[in-house]
């Protein structure tokens, strides 16, 4: 049984789990409900059955439901449990619970029947680790840091890709979390490498991001007024340096830190806005040179004289256009080349 730092539970509490059904057999968890009310995610091993005990009254009921719905689908079996009317039960499914608050009697207990084996990140963290293993799969064993690169890169394309499929109204919730899943694959295989050769763990990772996405919102978490987004992104800019520094990482030039593998539209936007920024460039002005250079290419293309230059230079005042009108150059394309195969896929 696993509970907050307990070996054994008390007879009441083994009375109340076999009230509530919970095979003790396999053990489970045991929490009180001020644990969940107050956070989003519950830290809970969803593999096992959870005993959620103390709830107060059907607000703190309500709040609960809302945690849970983090972890579990809507569609996930539950019980609650009276124990003081001689152990009443009753069934609901999670996403039931929220509106039926008001209709139940007195609640003092919840339970919640574990997700089938192999639902959980650490499942995969497992999963992972053995295939890395002596006796695990060779492919996974020969694998390193740079070896990764290109499998990374693929699986975050099958992610948008994916995502892609949603453009017309598609529910596409299925595919999508498949894909995350081989991306997250991807990034536990890339973190048991690291851990493998000494490098780093999970929580080196987890700690530098919890800590960068506090420092750089000051505005959520600290006391740092802010008056709309552009505000947001100064503040975060100007925190980003400052890490850079503390770290010795000094920003050589405006345009730094734009990665070199996005893709060429995506590229182009984010160094038109980092030039913008630093007063490099104007989008306004560049925007109005669109229709000079769209009849120089025309001409070009009339003559049999266009060349990669001259296309590469129109595509870069395309993406200031799109910008200019509330558009993205990359996702505009990418939104058309799903519709385009769609729609020549149908009429086949």
């Amino acid at each position: 049984m696993t509970t907050e730092q307990s070996i054994m539970a008390p007879a009441a509490l083994v009375a109340l789990a076999k009230v509530a059904d919970i095979p003790l057999e396999q053990g489970f968890q045991w929490l009180p409900a001020n644990r969940f009310t107050a956070v989003y995610h519950p830290t809970v091993e969803v593999e096992l059955p959870l005993l959620i005990t103390g709830i107060a009254d059907r607000d703190e009921l309500r709040r609960l439901a809302q945690t849970l719905a983090n972890a579990y689908p809507a569609a996930h079996p539950i019980t609650v449990v009276d124990s003081r009317q001689n152990g009443q039960t009753r069934h609901l499914l999670l996403g039931e619970l929220a509106t039926v608050t008001a209709e139940l009697p007195t609640v003092d207990a919840l339970c919640v029947p574990p997700l089938p084996e192999g639902s959980s990140f650490a499942a995969l963290q497992a999963i992972v680790a053995h295939l890395r293993s002596p006796i695990g799969c060779p492919w996974d064993r020969e694998q390193t840091l740079l070896s990764m690169r290109h499998d990374l890169l693929g699986e975050c394309a099958e992610v948008l890709e994916a995502i892609d499929h949603e453009i017309d109204g598609t529910d596409n919730r299925e595919q999508i979390a498949e894909e995350l899943g081989d991306l997250f694959m991807a990034g536990v295989l890339i973190l048991q490498i690291a851990i493998d050769e000494g490098k780093f763990h999970l929580a080196d990772a987890m700690q530098s991001i919890v800590s960068k996405l506090i420092r750089r919102h000051p505005h959520v978490f600290g006391d740092v007024q802010v008056d709309g987004v552009d505000a947001i992104w100064a503040n975060w800019d100007a925190i980003k340096a400052e890490e850079k520094a503390a770290k010795g990482q000094v920003v050589h030039h405006p345009l730094d830190g734009v990665p070199a593998a996005l893709p060429a539209l995506e590229k182009a936007r984010e160094l038109q806005s980092k030039a913008q920024k630093a007063s490099l460039l104007d989008r306004a002005t560049l925007a109005m040179t669109w229709n000079e250079k769209v009849s120089t290419f025309q001409r070009s293309h009339e003559t049999n004289a266009l060349d990669e230059a001259q296309l590469g230079e129109l595509l870069w005042t395309l993406v200031a256009v799109a910008q200019r009108a509330g558009l993205n150059a990359e996702d505009a394309l990418r939104s058309y080349t799903v519709r385009y195969k769609t729609q020549v896929q149908k009429q086949q």
